[in-house]
């Protein structure tokens, strides 16, 4: 038995895909309630606050924390193979939001039960996935419209981020949860790229020229230092294998399709 939670947003889709059948989806609304059965595996991966539009403080609250302690206390009794929880690579930036806050408080909760009941947890921080379906508010998939569309976007720069597919990171949560590993593990290329470095890549892949408006600032917590260099997860033998570039090409041919 597999328990997946978060099924429906970009990651959830792509680890469906990998894990095939006999899996048990547990739709956001049955978390707070759901009584555990015997499981192999657990992916938490139900989570709100990381989006833009995300304001309510409320359910920032109730699906990265109330949520999962309600799962976490169920644990302790049951025998399983691994319990993935994903975090996010956020909760190490200089400056926090409530998302980032509430992910770290989870984070916390799930060391201590690792601590206290030497389970075989694993928590994982990825960095900024990227990939085929990724949300279409995201940078990529918005300078890839522009480029085809001419759609305005407004641009800032100097920013960083570590991308890393879409597939490298369900691959990595595979690796890790099937050697039912315990702590904490970060998911990134290594390799950090400005956004102006991305649009760079996406005009080339395209052949065409997007259409920007440049402006000072549009996240507060935006930096240019946001890339792993906690390499713990290649010593189980993952290791991401799409180049950024390969993964804007698959977007780039999924949009025009």
């Amino acid at each position: 038995m597999i328990y997946v939670t978060g099924s429906s947003g970009f990651l959830g889709k792509h680890l469906l895909k990998a894990l095939g059948s006999n899996v048990k989806r547990i739709p956001h609304k049955e978390i707070p309630t759901i009584k555990l059965k015997p499981f192999d595996y657990f992916y938490f991966l139900s989570t709100y606050g990381n989006m833009a539009s995300h304001t309510d403080s409320d359910k920032i609250i109730q699906a990265n924390v109330l949520d999962l302690i309600h799962i976490a206390k169920q644990l302790p009794r049951l025998d399983f193979k691994s319990f993935v929880f994903v975090s996010t690579s956020s909760v190490k930036l200089p400056m926090q939001t409530m998302y980032s806050r509430t992910k770290r408080m989870a984070e916390e909760l799930l060391l201590s039960f690792i601590e206290k009941y030497k389970l075989p947890i694993c928590v994982i921080q990825p960095f900024s996935i990227t990939g085929v379906g990724e949300q279409g508010e995201h940078l990529i998939p918005t300078l890839i419209r522009s480029c085809l569309e001419k759609e305005m976007v407004n641009f800032v720069p100097k920013p960083c981020h570590d991308f890393i597919d879409v597939e490298d990171v369900v691959s990595g949560m595979l690796t890790l949860s099937k050697l039912s590993v315990k702590g904490m593990f970060e998911l990134g290329s290594g390799t950090k790229y400005s956004n102006e470095e991305v649009l760079k890549i996406v005009e080339k892949v395209t052949g065409k020229k997007a259409n920007i408006n440049l402006v000072g600032q549009m996240r507060m917590y935006d930096n240019q230092n946001w890339v792993s260099n906690n390499y713990r997860a290649r010593g189980y033998g993952w290791l991401p294998t799409k180049k950024l570039e390969d993964s804007i090409k698959e977007m780039y041919e999924a949009t025009k399709k």
